[in-house]
């Protein structure tokens, strides 16, 4: 089945579900084909786990597992955190490839990954770890967040094609200083290139 090239359904609602009470999933999403189409529909497979995580709530700095199943995988996949509201896919709060690694040679349609701290080629960009609650661009605090399995689709400039989302989970400050809401600033750019 032939990927599509621009992002898909991020803003769907059987991509943004209401939050479950726990763990819950979205589906899984795979794009067809019409005969004699070359716009992708996606459907939907309720039963059939895309993306989960296992818990609704976590304190800051504990490891979140997340649970993933996309039988069109690629080596490009990867999972990234996100705030709930954000439905367009730019730079993450952190990320893994979906192999595990950076030096994907296969690729993986399911598999477990395990967010316990900052992986070394996060470096470029600005993620973090642990992810401590922040102030949306309102004011207000956003403790809400969710897990996105993404696809690099190109040179690997954002946004990013959203395969599927998971459910919808909290995270709560804790007494340790980069657990406080706000430590974590957003960031429009990562770096900046100098001539020196």
């Amino acid at each position: 089945v032939p990927t599509p090239t621009e992002p898909y359904l991020s803003n769907s609602p059987s991509l943004s579900p209401d939050d479950p009470p726990t763990g819950g999933s979205v589906g899984t999403l795979r794009p067809t084909f019409s005969e004699g189409s070359s716009s992708p529909s996606i459907s939907s497979s309720p039963s059939i786990p895309c993306i989960i995580t296992e818990a609704s709530e976590y304190d800051c700095g504990d490891s979140i597992t997340v649970t993933f199943s996309f039988e069109d995988a690629l080596t490009t996949d990867w999972i990234g955190i996100y705030p709930c509201e954000d439905e367009v896919f730019f730079h993450s709060i952190v990320w893994q490839w979906s192999c595990g690694s950076p030096y994907c040679s296969d690729p993986v349609p399911s598999g477990t990954i395990v967010f316990d701290s900052l992986p070394y080629y996060n470096a470029f960009g600005p993620h973090t770890w642990p992810i401590a609650p922040s102030y949306d661009e309102n004011g207000d605090i956003n403790r809400c967040f969710k897990a996105v399995l993404l696809r690099s689709d190109g040179p690997s400039v954002p946004p990013y094609i959203a395969l599927c989302e998971s459910n919808h989970f909290i995270i709560n400050e804790t007494d340790s200083p980069e657990c406080q809401v706000g430590t974590r600033q957003p960031t429009e750019v990562p770096f900046q290139l100098t001539n020196s």
